[in-house]
């Protein structure tokens, strides 16, 4: 739970209640949200979070993003359209797009907390 604060506290876009998207997931056990703020001083910040709501097993699922409800500019992007995020729970990277394979398990990792990188 500490954890979880100090993401909250750090990202203004998880204090605004206005701003949740949905996305899909091929499994119904599978979560899938994103909250994106423009802050006052030009920047923006942007989370994409996956939960795994089945707490006893692990699941897979591809995540498809609804891609303009991120707000990302041509400089998040590459080539292929994918851009970088940062999971803020276990600390690794991936280079995320429109569709996404994601494995949750309930008792090692149940959730991806993924901080779009500008």
């Amino acid at each position: 739970l500490t954890r979880l604060n100090e993401i909250r506290r750090a990202h203004p876009a998880l204090m605004d209640l206005q701003n949740l998207t949905l996305h899909s997931s091929t499994d119904d056990a599978t979560v899938v949200f994103s909250k994106h703020k423009e802050n006052a001083d030009g920047t923006k910040d942007t989370l994409i979070v996956v939960v795994n709501v089945d707490p006893h097993s692990s699941r897979e699922s591809t995540v498809t993003l609804d891609l303009p409800a991120l707000h990302l500019d041509r400089e998040a992007l590459d080539l292929e359209g994918r851009f970088r995020v940062d999971d803020l729970l276990s600390g690794q990277s991936w280079m995320w797009g429109e569709h996404n394979y994601v494995r949750l398990d309930a008792h090692a990792e149940p959730a991806h907390i993924l901080h779009v990188r500008r």
